[in-house]
């Protein structure tokens, strides 16, 4: 960009003057100036520029002094001689006249006629701009050229969200339930559309890490949104207000895409099939399709790599990720169907949507007793899909394919499986209750999932407290699971205990170590603390008890869906907001909330 001072003059000329023979008295000029809207007067003599009046001119030299401006002239308040410049002059040379003259205006002056006047406030004013151009300019650039990079990147993940959710629409329609069909087709077209305008404004290509982390987030909370019109649309939450119904509705959808499973629908036996197979497919995607594939399309390699060594060593690469979840998770799926199917043979749909939300430690169940002591095979049934959920994708992989190193896949399971097996009995002594019931939740807190039927309001305080740190733990990394994950604090536990980590973490160098426990121990922070805020905060909005508002800030926070049942649908909305806030930022593990935020992490 031209630097302003090198421009021509006349690029700053204004023509708010007045041209005024030097006999003419003051107060005839002020009548002209203010009939021309000018601020100064240019004195002549038989035509030509003798001096100059100006504003303040009139003020400290008629006005202030008591004079009679009718006999005063022009000429005899004047600044003279007049300093001119030619049209050929530039900003630069205008400006030097200016300081040396100690004024602030110099007429233009081409062919003896006045052709305009440059101020020292217009020329200051217009050098500032192009300072602050220049400095901002390429800045504008690259956001403008980041930001368009963003929006057509998104555009492709919500067209393909859109592609995925065609299916409980068509399951809808095929069952005749025409109203939640419509619900979810209208979501279907909304989520096309939307894709449709961002890949028009914008264009794909290569994302950094913030903006990588910001696609995931923003993908999610549009998916969110556009993932709430079917729970409006039918609307199972009674006679509320609108605002409550959209607030509810983006709840239920956020925790079905979070593979939370809170819910306000407390007897979703009352749904329609296709609606009640709707929460659990979103589950399904949320768990398996979304987010995982974004990451890996997405997150520069050379972040993942990083992510793999602080979060356990084994993380699959795209085509081995894309094989577990399109094959061997669908063959766990099929299997795991067929067999809770084989428990009752009642109806398949609830079968199918049971065991969605189970595999992708999800927690939304059919119905309000579908899950209980009522049917004992289920149980199991269930308890095996929520573990296949928390074991690491690299671990079934590893099961079909001899590619991936075994031992530190084991070093991470092995320890989950301690946790659990030793949790049980003490889950049995502190709340008494049956010790199937008590495993059944056991697995439930440390997956994630949120399956129960106990009634958690009445254990006593020292139970509640060991789920909170069971969900707060939560699974195995790279799997379905949320929570803080147990590679993140074993790796901790290796690198205050000075021990070999090369089990859990493979092979890497001192500062990738340091750095790994560095975001590990910031990540372990945030859960608690997190926890801790919203847990005050809800008990305060709801005024309930602070362990069982710490129950459900922390179940949401780790995605877990385990509740006491307290958040309901006249629950304070800024209470809802504020678990869908943690239900979010638990589905990233926190971290790719703060990459956006910290540039530190980014590096």
């Amino acid at each position: 960009m031209e630097n302003a001072l090198d421009r021509p003059v006349t690029s700053f000329v204004s023509r708010q003057f007045v041209l005024i023979d030097g006999e003419i008295d003051v107060a005839k000029a002020v009548e002209t100036m203010q009939t021309r809207n000018s601020d100064t007067i240019i004195v002549t003599r038989r035509g030509a520029p003798i001096g100059i009046v100006t504003d303040s001119d009139i003020l400290d030299k008629v006005v202030q002094t008591g004079g009679d401006s009718d006999r005063i002239l022009l000429k005899t308040i004047m600044t003279s001689p007049v300093i001119t410049a030619s049209p050929k002059a530039t900003a630069r040379e205008v400006l030097g006249l200016m300081r040396f003259y100690k004024i602030k205006r110099i007429p233009i002056i081409e062919d003896d006629k006045v052709v305009g006047i440059v101020t020292q406030r217009v020329l200051a004013d217009s050098i500032r701009t192009s300072v602050l151009e220049r400095t901002f300019r390429k800045y504008r650039s690259a956001v403008r050229d980041q930001l368009k990079t963003l929006l057509g990147n998104m555009g492709l993940v919500i067209q393909f969200a859109g592609i995925l959710l065609v299916f409980p629409a068509l399951l809808g329609a095929f069952t005749g339930q025409t109203e939640s069909a419509a619900g979810v087709f209208i979501a279907v077209v909304g989520l096309f559309a939307t894709g449709f305008v961002l890949n028009t404004y914008g264009e794909r290509g290569p994302l950094n890490l913030k903006q990588s982390s910001i696609l995931v987030v923003s993908s999610f909370l549009l998916l969110g949104l556009f993932g709430s019109i079917p729970y409006m649309y039918v609307n199972p939450f009674g006679n509320i207000p609108l605002d409550a119904l959209f607030v509810n509705s983006f709840f239920e959808s956020i925790s079905g895409f979070t593979t939370t499973g809170l819910s306000m629908i407390f007897f979703p036996e009352n749904l329609p099939d296709s609606l009640n197979f709707y929460r659990s497919y979103t589950q399904w995607v949320g768990g398996l399709s979304f987010i995982y594939l974004i990451m890996m399309l997405f997150y520069p390699e050379q972040k993942l790599n990083a992510m793999k060594s602080m979060l356990g060593g084994t993380m699959l690469r795209f085509k081995q990720l894309l094989i577990t979840i399109s094959i061997i998770f669908t063959i766990y799926t099929a299997v795991l169907i067929l067999l809770a199917y084989s428990t009752d043979g009642t109806n398949f749909i609830y079968d199918t949507a049971l065991i969605f939300a189970t595999v992708t430690t999800g927690g939304f169940s059919p119905s309000s007793t579908f899950v209980s002591m009522d049917n004992i095979p289920r149980l199991f049934v269930v308890g095996a899909g929520m573990i296949i959920g928390a074991l690491p994708f690299a671990f079934h992989y590893s099961i079909f394919f001899k590619e991936l190193r075994r031992k530190r896949l084991g070093t991470e399971v092995l320890i989950y499986a301690m946790v659990l097996v030793a949790a049980v009995p003490v889950f049995i002594a502190l709340s008494g209750a049956d010790p199937l019931a008590a495993a059944f939740h056991i697995v439930s807190a440390s997956t994630t999932s949120g399956f129960q039927f106990l009634d958690l309001t009445t254990i006593p305080i020292a139970s509640k407290v060991m789920l909170i740190m069971l969900m707060l733990l939560g699974g195995t990394a790279f799997s379905t699971a949320g929570g803080i994950k147990v590679s993140r604090l074993y790796l901790v536990y290796q690198k205050i205990t000075k021990k070999d980590i090369t089990d859990i973490a493979g092979s890497i160098s001192t500062r990738a170590m340091d750095k790994a426990f560095y975001e590990s121990m910031i990540v372990i922070g945030a859960y608690i603390a997190i926890a801790l805020v919203t847990g005050l905060a809800i008990g305060a909005l709801e005024d309930i008890t602070f362990d069982n508002a710490l129950f459900e800030a922390t179940s949401a926070l780790t995605t877990s869906g385990l509740s006491t049942y307290l958040i309901a649908v006249d629950s304070d909305i800024l209470s809802k907001f504020i678990l869908i806030a943690n239900m979010v930022s638990g589905r990233f593990e926190i971290i790719a909330i703060m990459y956006i935020f910290i540039a530190r992490l980014r590096r």
